[in-house]
């Protein structure tokens, strides 16, 4: 996506060469949101250096939540069945452990907003906090050592103590996928309770993102003006990608390998500490 400066009449020479840049820039972005959306090492982390690179303008972050709309449509799709399961077979403790995890991170969101909203505009705050994506991994990995017990599903207790990881993970380079689940792994949840609560979880915090900043940035005149197919191609390849993506990582959770996710976290951390 092109600062919204940009030229766009069509009769302006190199105007399809642009438009054709944009496609491309919208799709990578696309890709980038969904593989980090997923995997544990934080979309919005990787798309704010994203966006540092393509020296993407301010009012993209809209392109941003329709990307993170493409991603919602993969976990709706994917725990398809799951959710079908909970309103059939009325879970209603799964439900309350569900809104019980989702109040932090909207306390956090309404009182916090402008301090976390400072992140994104700081590289060197978002590597930091990509170190503390790959420690938190690493606690993830010790709960999955041999001989730890996890036999059971999220109480009240252990909701609430993976809503307060999701909370942290309103800073851009903290996953959210990454702490929640390791925050299950370390209470001793079951590896794939972990990982279906977590993207679960997702599902009412993307739903609240996504119209909370959508309305306002509609309201601020941020709307699908210019070249709208971008918006539609990107979020396309986030909802794709994102679908490959999950069954990835319930792999990995499954073989114990989170520590490798942990690794490149604290490596792009340590890197962008250095650069920047």
């Amino acid at each position: 996506m092109r600062p919204s400066g940009r030229m766009a009449d069509s009769d302006i020479p190199g105007y399809r060469y642009d438009l054709l840049m944009s496609m491309a820039e919208a799709i990578i972005s696309g890709v980038v949101q969904g593989i980090t959306e997923f995997l544990p090492i934080s979309s919005s982390g990787h798309l704010a250096l994203l966006h540092g690179f393509f020296h993407l303008s301010e009012p993209d972050l809209f392109f941003d939540i329709c990307l993170h709309a493409g991603t919602l449509a993969a976990v709706i799709v994917y725990f398809g069945r799951d959710m079908i399961s909970i309103i059939r077979e009325r879970k209603i403790f799964l439900v309350s452990c569900i809104a019980a995890a989702t109040v932090p991170a909207v306390v956090a969101a309404l009182f916090f907003e402008e301090r976390i909203t400072l992140f994104f505009a700081d590289p060197r705050k978002v590597a930091f906090m990509f170190i503390v994506t790959g420690l938190a991994l690493f606690a993830g990995q010790f709960g999955l050592r041999p001989g730890t017990r996890q036999r059971r599903d999220p109480t009240l207790t252990d909701s609430l103590f993976i809503g307060i990881a999701q909370a942290f993970a309103l800073l851009p380079g903290i996953s959210r996928s990454g702490v929640t689940i390791s925050t299950g792994l370390v209470r001793g949840v079951r590896k794939e309770a972990a990982f279906s609560f977590s993207f679960l979880l997702s599902i009412p915090a993307i739903v609240g993102a996504v119209l909370y900043k959508g309305v306002g940035r509609i309201r601020g005149g941020a709307v699908l003006t210019d070249a709208p197919a971008n918006y539609i191609a990107g979020m396309a390849a986030a909802f794709i990608v994102g679908i490959l993506s999950l069954p990835l990582l319930l792999k990995v959770i499954r073989t114990k390998r989170l520590y490798v996710f942990g690794i490149y976290c604290l490596l792009l951390g340590l890197s962008g500490i250095f650069l920047w």
